[in-house]
C-alpha cells in the first residue's frame, strides 16, 4: 500500500478522477531523492527549456549545495546568476520576496531555489509571477511545503498562506540531505507527526461543517506518515532510509496538498501554535525554533486536548451560554497585549469570521451534539497516544515543550485559545470554543512531566 504512495508513484499515476468528486493531477513533474541528485540539475534544467538560470540561495545552503548547483549548471552549458541573501536567518517577509524580484535578470528563464522552507515559498511567488518553470535544490528534510502550491509568509508580521506556484522539479540528493543539521531532520520529522492531528481534524471539519475531505488523499498522508514514524530512529544515526522517508514524506504532503487543492490535509491546530510563536518573535524578539521543531510541540499539545475532549460529553446550554457571554472586545484587546501589532490581521479576519456568525455557531453545535460519538470515533481512528508520541520525540532528542526553545511554558493555554483566530479552519481551539470549554481544553496544554 505505502509504494502507491511515494512521491514519484504519485506523479506518474498522473490525473485521475477521485471518489470525492475531484479529478486529482500533481503539479509535480519530478521527485528525485537520490544520492547524487543535484547532478542532474542542469539535465532538468534542459528538459524545461532553461538556458539562463536564475538561483536564490541563503549563506548556509549555498555552502550546503548552491555552489555544487552552479558548478553542475555552468559545466553543462547553462548560464547562471545567483542572489544570495545576506542575513544570518532570512524571513520569509515583504522584504524577502522583494530582494527576489529586484536581484532577477530580466532575460533569465528558469528559476531555481536551493535551501528548503524559506528559499522554496520565495522563488514559489516569483514563479507564479512570471511563470518561469521552477526548480528546487533541497538542502534539508525539514518542511513539507517543497510540492505545495501555497507559500507561508510574513505579511505585515501576520503569518498567512498565499497562492503561488508548486516546482516542476524537486532534488532532494541525500549525499547533502543527510549532512544537514540533526535540527533540522528533526523539524522534517515533527512536520511530519503534525499529520495525525491535520487528518483528524480534516475528518471532523466534514463532520460539523460539511466542508470537502478526500479519503484518498487522507490515505496518502498516512503511508507516508506510518513510514516516517517507523524510520524515525534512525535519524539518530543519519541513516539514509530515515532520512529519505523523511524526505519523501515531506514531498508526498505537498502533492497531497496539490490534490486537495487546500492545506487542510497537512496542517492543523498545532501548525497554529507555531505561527503564533512566530509572531511573537518578530514583534518582541521572543524566541522561536524551526517551524517543524515547534509544530512538534504543537502536536503533543493537540494530543492532550483531544485526550481530554475523549472525556467530555457536549452541553448545548453551556455551549450557547459561552458563546453569548463572549466580548470580542475584550479578547481583542487580549489579542493586541500579546502580539502587538501581528494581531491587527487577526483582528481584521474576525470581522467576517464565521467562527463568531450566531446562526453558523447554532449549525456547528447541532451538528456536534447529534454527531458526538462518529467525532470521537475519529479521534479513536486518526491519533495516536500522547505517551507514545512523547516517548518518541524524546528518544531522538527533539524538544517537547516551548521552554527548549526558550519560551514561557505558562503561555502556551493563551497560545491554544489565539489559534482559532488564525484562519477559518475548524480545528480543536474552534471546537472547544464552540462547546464553551476552551478554558477547559486550554488548561490540558502544560509541559510534559520530566524524566
Amino acid at each position: 500500500m505505502q509504494d502507491r504512495y511515494t512521491s514519484a508513484a504519485l506523479i506518474s499515476r498522473g490525473e485521475f478522477r477521485c471518489g470525492c468528486g475531484k479529478t486529482h493531477r500533481a503539479h509535480l513533474q519530478a521527485a528525485v531523492v537520490e544520492r547524487g541528485a543535484v547532478r542532474r540539475l542542469s539535465e532538468f534544467t534542459k528538459k524545461l527549456g532553461g538556458t539562463n538560470a536564475y538561483m536564490i540561495a541563503d549563506k548556509n545552503t549555498y555552502a550546503a549545495a548552491g555552489r555544487q548547483a552552479e558548478e553542475t549548471l555552468r559545466a553543462n552549458g547553462v548560464r547562471v546568476t545567483t542572489y544570495i541573501y545576506p542575513e544570518n536567518r532570512t524571513e520569509p517577509d515583504e522584504k524577502a520576496v522583494g530582494a527576489a524580484f529586484l536581484h532577477r535578470p530580466a532575460d533569465c528563464d528558469i528559476l531555481v531555489a536551493v535551501g528548503s522552507g524559506v528559499m522554496n515559498d520565495i522563488m514559489k511567488i516569483v514563479a507564479l509571477a512570471t511563470k518561469l518553470p521552477f526548480i528546487v535544490v533541497g538542502t534539508a528534510p525539514s518542511m513539507d511545503g517543497y510540492a505545495s502550491s501555497t507559500s507561508s509568509v510574513i505579511r505585515d508580521k501576520l503569518k498567512v498562506s498565499v497562492d503561488s506556484a508548486c516546482p516542476n522539479v524537486i532534488l532532494g540528493d541525500i549525499d547533502i540531505l543527510e549532512k544537514a543539521p540533526k535540527h533540522m531532520l528533526l523539524a522534517g520529522l515533527g512536520d511530519m507527526l503534525a499529520k495525525y492531528i491535520s487528518v483528524c481534524e480534516w475528518r471532523i471539519g466534514n463532520v460539523v461543517t460539511g466542508e470537502y475531505y478526500c479519503e484518498e488523499v487522507a490515505a496518502i498522508i498516512r503511508a507516508a506518515l506510518k513510514k516516517c514514524v517507523d524510520n524515525a530512529d534512525g535519524l539518530l544515526t543519519g541513516s539514509e532510509e530515515a532520512v529519505r522517508a523523511v524526505m519523501d514524506g515531506l514531498i508526498v504532503s505537498g502533492i497531497a496538498a496539490d490534490y486537495a487543492g487546500v492545506s487542510r490535509p497537512v496542517s492543523g491546530v498545532e501548525h497554529y501554535f507555531s505561527h503564533i510563536w512566530d509572531m511573537r518573535a518578530l514583534e518582541f524578539g521572543t524566541p522561536f525554533d524551526l517551524h517543524g521543531v515547534q509544530c512538534g510541540v504543537g502536536t503533543l499539545y493537540a494530543l492532550k486536548g483531544y485526550e481530554k475532549l475523549r472525556t467530555l460529553t457536549p452541553d448545548a446550554l453551556c455551549a450557547n451560554a459561552a458563546f453569548a457571554a463572549f466580548d470580542a472586545e475584550t479578547w481583542q484587546e487580549e489579542l493586541r497585549r500579546y502580539l502587538g501589532s501581528a494581531a491587527q490581521g487577526m483582528i481584521e479576519n474576525m470581522k467576517n469570521s464565521v467562527r463568531y456568525d450566531a446562526g453558523k455557531h447554532a449549525a456547528r453545535l447541532h451538528n456536534l451534539v447529534s454527531r458526538w460519538p462518529e467525532i470521537l470515533r475519529i479521534i479513536d481512528e486518526e491519533l495516536p497516544a500522547y505517551e507514545a508520541v512523547l516517548s518518541l520525540l524524546r528518544r531522538i532528542g527533539a524538544p517537547t515543550a516551548p521552554a527548549d526553545f526558550g519560551l514561557d511554558n505558562a503561555d502556551a493555554p493563551k497560545v491554544f485559545a489565539m489559534t482559532r483566530d488564525i484562519r477559518d479552519k475548524y480545528i480543536l481551539s474552534t471546537l472547544a470554543f464552540d462547546l464553551g470549554i476552551l478554558d477547559t481544553i486550554a488548561a490540558q496544554m502544560t509541559p510534559p512531566a520530566q524524566q
